[in-house]
Protein backbone atom coordinates (compact mmCIF):
# COMPACT_ATOMS: atom_id res chain seq x y z
CA UNK A 1 0.00 0.00 0.00
CA UNK A 2 1.25 3.17 -0.82
CA UNK A 3 0.26 6.86 -1.34
CA UNK A 4 0.58 7.12 -5.09
CA UNK A 5 0.93 5.06 -8.09
CA UNK A 6 1.83 6.85 -11.46
CA UNK A 7 1.07 4.95 -14.55
CA UNK A 8 3.90 5.65 -17.47
CA UNK A 9 7.36 6.38 -16.61
CA UNK A 10 7.99 9.03 -19.30
CA UNK A 11 8.37 12.49 -18.75
CA UNK A 12 5.14 13.10 -16.79
CA UNK A 13 5.69 9.89 -14.67
CA UNK A 14 9.35 10.74 -13.79
CA UNK A 15 8.93 14.19 -13.04
CA UNK A 16 5.78 13.29 -11.11
CA UNK A 17 7.57 10.39 -8.98
CA UNK A 18 10.40 13.41 -8.65
CA UNK A 19 7.49 15.45 -6.44
CA UNK A 20 6.21 13.12 -4.84
CA UNK A 21 9.48 11.93 -3.12
CA UNK A 22 10.41 15.47 -2.28
CA UNK A 23 6.71 15.53 -0.87
CA UNK A 24 7.35 12.54 1.08
CA UNK A 25 4.96 10.77 -0.67
CA UNK A 26 4.75 7.00 -1.08
CA UNK A 27 4.78 6.15 -4.44
CA UNK A 28 5.21 3.05 -7.34
CA UNK A 29 6.19 4.64 -10.61
CA UNK A 30 5.16 1.81 -13.34
CA UNK A 31 6.37 1.15 -17.05
CA UNK A 32 9.22 1.05 -19.11
CA UNK A 33 11.40 3.78 -18.01
CA UNK A 34 11.78 6.92 -21.27
CA UNK A 35 10.16 3.48 -23.60
CA UNK A 36 8.50 5.32 -26.00
CA UNK A 37 11.49 8.28 -26.37
CA UNK A 38 14.08 5.37 -26.66
CA UNK A 39 12.81 2.52 -27.77
CA UNK A 40 9.59 3.84 -30.52
CA UNK A 41 10.95 6.83 -31.70
CA UNK A 42 13.92 7.06 -34.19
CA UNK A 43 16.84 8.04 -32.43
CA UNK A 44 18.98 9.83 -35.40
CA UNK A 45 16.61 12.44 -34.93
CA UNK A 46 15.66 15.56 -33.19
CA UNK A 47 13.34 17.23 -30.48
CA UNK A 48 11.20 19.68 -32.26
CA UNK A 49 10.61 22.26 -29.43
CA UNK A 50 13.52 24.69 -28.02
CA UNK A 51 15.67 23.20 -25.49
CA UNK A 52 14.74 25.78 -22.93
CA UNK A 53 11.76 24.27 -22.80
CA UNK A 54 11.99 20.75 -22.50
CA UNK A 55 13.22 20.32 -18.94
CA UNK A 56 11.35 17.75 -16.69
CA UNK A 57 10.24 19.08 -13.79
CA UNK A 58 11.44 18.84 -9.84
CA UNK A 59 10.31 20.68 -7.00
CA UNK A 60 13.00 23.50 -6.86
CA UNK A 61 13.75 23.71 -10.42
CA UNK A 62 17.22 22.57 -9.85
CA UNK A 63 17.91 19.44 -12.36
CA UNK A 64 17.28 21.59 -15.50
CA UNK A 65 18.13 20.58 -19.22
CA UNK A 66 20.68 23.48 -18.81
CA UNK A 67 22.12 22.19 -15.92
CA UNK A 68 22.41 19.04 -17.46
CA UNK A 69 23.97 20.23 -20.63
CA UNK A 70 27.18 21.86 -18.27
CA UNK A 71 27.30 19.31 -16.32
CA UNK A 72 27.88 16.72 -18.84
CA UNK A 73 28.98 18.80 -21.98
CA UNK A 74 26.48 18.39 -24.29
CA UNK A 75 25.84 20.81 -26.17
CA UNK A 76 22.58 22.94 -25.51
CA UNK A 77 21.69 23.31 -29.44
CA UNK A 78 18.20 23.41 -31.50
CA UNK A 79 17.26 21.30 -33.04
CA UNK A 80 18.53 19.05 -29.51
CA UNK A 81 19.13 15.09 -30.72
CA UNK A 82 16.11 12.86 -29.02
CA UNK A 83 19.34 10.18 -26.95
CA UNK A 84 20.60 13.70 -25.52
CA UNK A 85 17.16 13.92 -24.09
CA UNK A 86 16.68 10.49 -23.54
CA UNK A 87 20.07 10.86 -21.42
CA UNK A 88 18.80 14.25 -19.57
CA UNK A 89 15.71 11.86 -18.53
CA UNK A 90 17.93 9.22 -16.64
CA UNK A 91 19.89 12.02 -15.36
CA UNK A 92 17.33 13.91 -13.91
CA UNK A 93 15.67 10.56 -12.48
CA UNK A 94 18.96 9.88 -10.87
CA UNK A 95 19.21 13.18 -9.26
CA UNK A 96 16.00 13.10 -8.33
CA UNK A 97 16.33 9.53 -6.28
CA UNK A 98 13.42 8.29 -8.68
CA UNK A 99 12.59 4.47 -8.15
CA UNK A 100 11.19 2.98 -10.98
CA UNK A 101 9.35 -0.62 -11.26
CA UNK A 102 9.90 -1.78 -14.80
CA UNK A 103 6.40 -3.22 -15.44
CA UNK A 104 3.41 -2.62 -17.25
CA UNK A 105 -0.08 -2.36 -16.20
CA UNK A 106 -2.33 -4.72 -17.36
CA UNK A 107 -5.50 -3.78 -15.13
CA UNK A 108 -6.57 -1.00 -12.96
CA UNK A 109 -9.67 -1.38 -10.60
CA UNK A 110 -11.08 0.14 -7.45
CA UNK A 111 -10.95 -1.49 -4.58
CA UNK A 112 -12.01 -0.64 -0.70
CA UNK A 113 -9.03 1.46 -0.11
CA UNK A 114 -8.81 3.18 -3.59
CA UNK A 115 -6.80 1.42 -6.84
CA UNK A 116 -5.22 -1.70 -7.69
CA UNK A 117 -2.58 -1.84 -10.45
CA UNK A 118 -1.90 -5.39 -11.56
CA UNK A 119 1.15 -5.73 -13.74
CA UNK A 120 2.21 -7.97 -16.39
CA UNK A 121 4.47 -9.64 -13.81
CA UNK A 122 1.82 -10.73 -11.57
CA UNK A 123 2.31 -7.90 -9.03
CA UNK A 124 -0.54 -6.02 -7.37
CA UNK A 125 -0.29 -2.22 -6.01
CA UNK A 126 -2.56 -0.54 -4.18
CA UNK A 127 -3.10 3.36 -3.56
CA UNK A 128 -5.60 5.89 -2.83
CA UNK A 129 -4.44 7.80 -5.67
CA UNK A 130 -3.60 7.19 -9.10
CA UNK A 131 -2.38 9.46 -11.83
CA UNK A 132 -2.77 7.58 -15.97
CA UNK A 133 0.39 9.63 -16.97
CA UNK A 134 1.11 7.25 -19.94
CA UNK A 135 1.83 9.00 -23.40
CA UNK A 136 0.74 8.26 -26.70
CA UNK A 137 1.50 5.17 -27.65
CA UNK A 138 -2.83 3.93 -27.38
CA UNK A 139 -3.65 6.33 -29.95
CA UNK A 140 -1.98 5.79 -33.36
CA UNK A 141 -4.76 6.59 -36.20
CA UNK A 142 -4.80 4.63 -39.42
CA UNK A 143 -8.01 6.37 -41.57
CA UNK A 144 -10.14 3.69 -42.63
CA UNK A 145 -9.83 3.96 -46.41
CA UNK A 146 -6.05 2.70 -45.45
CA UNK A 147 -7.04 0.22 -42.21
CA UNK A 148 -8.52 -2.76 -44.09
CA UNK A 149 -4.56 -3.06 -45.41
CA UNK A 150 -2.66 -5.93 -43.78
CA UNK A 151 0.51 -4.67 -41.32
CA UNK A 152 3.03 -5.97 -43.94
CA UNK A 153 1.91 -3.13 -46.51
CA UNK A 154 0.05 -0.64 -44.37
CA UNK A 155 1.79 0.65 -40.65
CA UNK A 156 1.62 3.68 -38.39
CA UNK A 157 4.70 6.09 -37.70
CA UNK A 158 4.58 5.20 -34.73
CA UNK A 159 7.43 2.26 -33.77
CA UNK A 160 9.52 2.79 -36.66
CA UNK A 161 12.62 3.21 -35.22
CA UNK A 162 14.79 1.76 -38.62
CA UNK A 163 13.35 2.64 -41.88
CA UNK A 164 16.65 0.02 -43.01
CA UNK A 165 14.58 -2.26 -44.35
CA UNK A 166 12.83 -0.40 -46.72
CA UNK A 167 15.99 0.51 -48.74
CA UNK A 168 15.27 -0.21 -52.63
CA UNK A 169 11.58 0.11 -51.88
CA UNK A 170 8.74 2.62 -53.11
CA UNK A 171 6.90 4.03 -49.63
CA UNK A 172 4.05 6.32 -49.36
CA UNK A 173 3.92 8.43 -46.62
CA UNK A 174 0.84 9.99 -45.92
CA UNK A 175 0.64 13.06 -44.17
CA UNK A 176 1.48 16.69 -44.04
CA UNK A 177 2.72 16.97 -40.30
CA UNK A 178 5.98 16.89 -38.81
CA UNK A 179 5.70 12.63 -38.67
CA UNK A 180 5.43 12.51 -42.24
CA UNK A 181 8.58 14.75 -42.99
CA UNK A 182 10.64 13.13 -40.33
CA UNK A 183 9.59 9.18 -41.76
CA UNK A 184 10.31 10.43 -45.69
CA UNK A 185 13.51 12.07 -44.67
CA UNK A 186 14.60 8.85 -42.82
CA UNK A 187 13.42 6.47 -45.53
CA UNK A 188 15.67 8.90 -47.84
CA UNK A 189 18.49 8.47 -46.04
CA UNK A 190 18.04 4.66 -45.79
CA UNK A 191 18.23 3.83 -49.54
CA UNK A 192 14.27 4.67 -50.05
CA UNK A 193 12.31 5.71 -52.78
CA UNK A 194 9.64 7.85 -50.27
CA UNK A 195 6.94 10.15 -51.82
CA UNK A 196 4.54 12.40 -49.26
CA UNK A 197 1.06 12.66 -50.17
CA UNK A 198 -1.20 14.48 -48.61
CA UNK A 199 -4.84 16.50 -49.14
CA UNK A 200 -4.25 19.74 -48.20
CA UNK A 201 -2.68 22.31 -50.78
CA UNK A 202 0.75 23.31 -48.44
CA UNK A 203 2.31 22.20 -45.88
CA UNK A 204 2.56 24.60 -42.67
CA UNK A 205 6.03 25.16 -41.55
CA UNK A 206 7.19 26.92 -38.20
CA UNK A 207 9.54 29.58 -38.20
CA UNK A 208 13.18 28.83 -37.80
CA UNK A 209 13.24 30.26 -34.36
CA UNK A 210 10.78 28.10 -32.34
CA UNK A 211 11.46 29.61 -28.91
CA UNK A 212 8.23 31.64 -29.23
CA UNK A 213 6.08 28.18 -29.25
CA UNK A 214 7.63 26.91 -26.56
CA UNK A 215 7.21 29.80 -24.43
CA UNK A 216 3.46 30.17 -26.16
CA UNK A 217 3.03 26.13 -24.66
CA UNK A 218 4.25 26.76 -21.15
CA UNK A 219 2.20 29.83 -21.19
CA UNK A 220 -1.22 27.79 -22.18
CA UNK A 221 -0.64 24.88 -19.69
CA UNK A 222 -0.63 27.48 -16.59
CA UNK A 223 -3.77 29.53 -17.86
CA UNK A 224 -5.87 27.20 -20.10
CA UNK A 225 -8.16 25.50 -17.71
CA UNK A 226 -9.17 28.92 -16.34
CA UNK A 227 -10.53 30.39 -19.18
CA UNK A 228 -13.48 31.14 -20.68
CA UNK A 229 -15.30 28.33 -22.24
CA UNK A 230 -15.59 30.21 -25.74
CA UNK A 231 -12.17 31.29 -25.93
CA UNK A 232 -11.61 27.18 -25.23
CA UNK A 233 -13.77 26.18 -27.91
CA UNK A 234 -11.93 28.49 -30.48
CA UNK A 235 -8.48 27.06 -29.43
CA UNK A 236 -10.14 23.65 -29.61
CA UNK A 237 -11.38 24.32 -33.12
CA UNK A 238 -8.32 26.08 -34.52
CA UNK A 239 -6.05 24.10 -36.83
CA UNK A 240 -2.79 23.54 -35.45
CA UNK A 241 -0.01 25.49 -37.70
CA UNK A 242 3.30 25.66 -38.57
CA UNK A 243 3.26 21.85 -37.98
CA UNK A 244 6.28 20.98 -39.58
CA UNK A 245 9.76 22.00 -37.61
CA UNK A 246 11.65 24.09 -39.43
CA UNK A 247 14.57 22.09 -39.55
CA UNK A 248 13.65 19.02 -41.07
CA UNK A 249 13.21 21.25 -44.64
CA UNK A 250 16.86 20.39 -45.95
CA UNK A 251 16.19 17.16 -45.06
CA UNK A 252 13.01 16.45 -47.67
CA UNK A 253 12.89 19.34 -50.11
CA UNK A 254 14.79 18.87 -53.47
CA UNK A 255 15.02 14.86 -52.51
CA UNK A 256 11.82 13.85 -53.07
CA UNK A 257 8.38 14.12 -53.71
CA UNK A 258 6.22 16.25 -51.59
CA UNK A 259 2.51 15.95 -53.67
CA UNK A 260 -0.20 18.00 -52.06
CA UNK A 261 -3.72 17.85 -52.94
CA UNK A 262 -3.53 13.92 -53.15
CA UNK A 263 -6.74 12.61 -51.69
CA UNK A 264 -6.83 9.09 -52.13
CA UNK A 265 -10.18 7.78 -53.50
CA UNK A 266 -9.36 3.93 -53.67
CA UNK A 267 -6.46 1.14 -52.05
CA UNK A 268 -5.88 -2.02 -54.00
CA UNK A 269 -3.24 -4.57 -52.74
CA UNK A 270 -1.74 -6.53 -55.97
CA UNK A 271 -1.59 -9.75 -56.53
CA UNK A 272 2.61 -9.40 -56.49
CA UNK A 273 2.23 -7.75 -53.05
CA UNK A 274 2.24 -4.00 -53.49
CA UNK A 275 -0.73 -1.51 -53.45
CA UNK A 276 -2.05 1.06 -56.01
CA UNK A 277 -3.38 4.06 -55.00
CA UNK A 278 -5.91 5.63 -56.46
CA UNK A 279 -5.76 9.51 -56.61
CA UNK A 280 -8.72 12.01 -56.83
CA UNK A 281 -6.77 13.80 -59.71
CA UNK A 282 -6.88 10.52 -61.21
CA UNK A 283 -2.98 9.65 -60.78
CA UNK A 284 -2.38 6.47 -59.49
CA UNK A 285 0.62 5.22 -57.35
CA UNK A 286 2.00 2.04 -57.69
CA UNK A 287 4.29 1.61 -54.09
CA UNK A 288 6.12 -1.60 -52.10
CA UNK A 289 4.40 0.20 -48.43
CA UNK A 290 2.19 2.70 -47.26
CA UNK A 291 3.28 4.79 -44.46
CA UNK A 292 0.48 6.65 -42.75
CA UNK A 293 1.73 9.69 -40.70
CA UNK A 294 -1.85 10.65 -39.93
CA UNK A 295 -1.66 10.93 -36.20
CA UNK A 296 -2.82 10.36 -32.74
CA UNK A 297 -7.17 10.43 -31.28
CA UNK A 298 -7.05 10.71 -28.26
CA UNK A 299 -9.79 8.02 -26.88
CA UNK A 300 -10.01 7.20 -22.82
CA UNK A 301 -11.85 3.93 -24.41
CA UNK A 302 -8.54 2.90 -26.18
CA UNK A 303 -6.54 2.54 -22.55
CA UNK A 304 -6.01 -0.86 -22.23
CA UNK A 305 -5.67 -1.92 -18.83
CA UNK A 306 -8.89 0.33 -17.84
CA UNK A 307 -11.67 -2.14 -17.58
CA UNK A 308 -15.05 -1.20 -18.71
CA UNK A 309 -16.83 -0.30 -15.31
CA UNK A 310 -14.01 2.05 -15.02
CA UNK A 311 -14.06 3.86 -18.59
CA UNK A 312 -18.06 3.88 -18.53
CA UNK A 313 -17.84 5.45 -14.53
CA UNK A 314 -15.37 8.56 -15.63
CA UNK A 315 -16.88 11.02 -16.41
CA UNK A 316 -16.40 12.59 -19.97
CA UNK A 317 -16.48 15.93 -21.96
CA UNK A 318 -19.53 16.72 -23.61
CA UNK A 319 -20.05 16.15 -27.78
CA UNK A 320 -17.31 15.56 -29.92
CA UNK A 321 -14.62 15.88 -27.24
CA UNK A 322 -16.40 12.44 -25.18
CA UNK A 323 -13.57 10.96 -25.74
CA UNK A 324 -11.85 12.66 -23.47
CA UNK A 325 -12.06 12.18 -19.15
CA UNK A 326 -13.52 15.50 -17.96
CA UNK A 327 -11.00 16.38 -15.13
CA UNK A 328 -11.09 18.96 -12.45
CA UNK A 329 -8.90 22.37 -11.87
CA UNK A 330 -6.69 19.33 -10.16
CA UNK A 331 -6.82 16.64 -12.94
CA UNK A 332 -8.89 14.93 -10.91
CA UNK A 333 -11.45 12.77 -12.55
CA UNK A 334 -15.12 12.14 -11.89
CA UNK A 335 -13.79 8.86 -9.75
CA UNK A 336 -11.93 10.01 -6.42
CA UNK A 337 -8.59 9.49 -6.10
CA UNK A 338 -8.19 9.17 -10.20
CA UNK A 339 -6.24 11.47 -12.25
CA UNK A 340 -5.17 11.84 -15.86
CA UNK A 341 -2.28 14.22 -17.15
CA UNK A 342 -0.44 14.10 -20.07
CA UNK A 343 -2.45 13.91 -24.07
CA UNK A 344 -5.56 12.40 -21.70
CA UNK A 345 -6.03 15.94 -20.08
CA UNK A 346 -4.81 17.70 -23.58
CA UNK A 347 -9.36 18.83 -23.78
CA UNK A 348 -9.74 20.03 -20.09
CA UNK A 349 -6.18 21.73 -19.64
CA UNK A 350 -4.97 22.55 -22.77
CA UNK A 351 -2.86 21.57 -25.34
CA UNK A 352 0.58 22.36 -24.03
CA UNK A 353 -0.64 18.80 -22.15
CA UNK A 354 0.53 16.99 -25.83
CA UNK A 355 4.00 17.90 -25.04
CA UNK A 356 6.58 18.35 -22.28
CA UNK A 357 5.48 21.95 -21.89
CA UNK A 358 2.78 20.42 -19.35
CA UNK A 359 4.29 18.51 -17.15
CA UNK A 360 5.73 21.21 -14.73
CA UNK A 361 1.92 22.78 -14.17
CA UNK A 362 0.75 19.00 -13.77
CA UNK A 363 3.34 18.21 -11.05
CA UNK A 364 3.04 21.52 -9.42
CA UNK A 365 -1.05 21.37 -9.52
CA UNK A 366 -0.99 17.69 -8.83
CA UNK A 367 1.33 16.64 -5.40
CA UNK A 368 0.63 19.84 -4.00
CA UNK A 369 -3.07 18.77 -3.34
CA UNK A 370 -2.04 15.29 -2.84
CA UNK A 371 0.40 16.48 -0.12
CA UNK A 372 -2.18 18.32 1.40
CA UNK A 373 -4.89 16.38 1.17
CA UNK A 374 -2.93 13.80 3.13
CA UNK A 375 -1.67 15.89 5.86
CA UNK A 376 -5.26 16.72 6.48
CA UNK A 377 -6.17 13.32 7.00
CA UNK A 378 -2.89 12.56 9.56
CA UNK A 379 -4.69 15.54 11.50
CA UNK A 380 -7.52 14.19 11.43
CA UNK A 381 -7.06 11.15 12.27
CA UNK A 382 -5.06 11.93 15.82
CA UNK A 383 -7.42 14.79 16.48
Amino acid sequence: MVDLIIIGAGPYGISLAAHAAASQLSYVLLGKPMHFWSEQMPQNMFIRTNPRYISLSDKNDAFTIERYCSEKGVELRSPFPRPDFVNYAFWFAAMTGVDFTPELTVQLDSSPTGYRATTNEGNHFEAKNVIVATGLQHYSYIPEILSELPSELCTHTFGHTDFNHFAGKRVAVIGSGQSAWEAAALLHMAGSEAEILFRREAVNFAGEDNTASGQRLLETAELFFGLPQELKAEKWNTPRQGSVAHFLRPFVEGKLPVTGGATILRVDPTKDGKVLLSLANEQTRLVDHVIAATGYRINLDQVPFLPDYLRQAIQRESGKSASFPMLSSQFESSMPGLYFTGPLASHTHGPAFGFIAGVRKACRTIIPYLSQSKTQEQEQATS
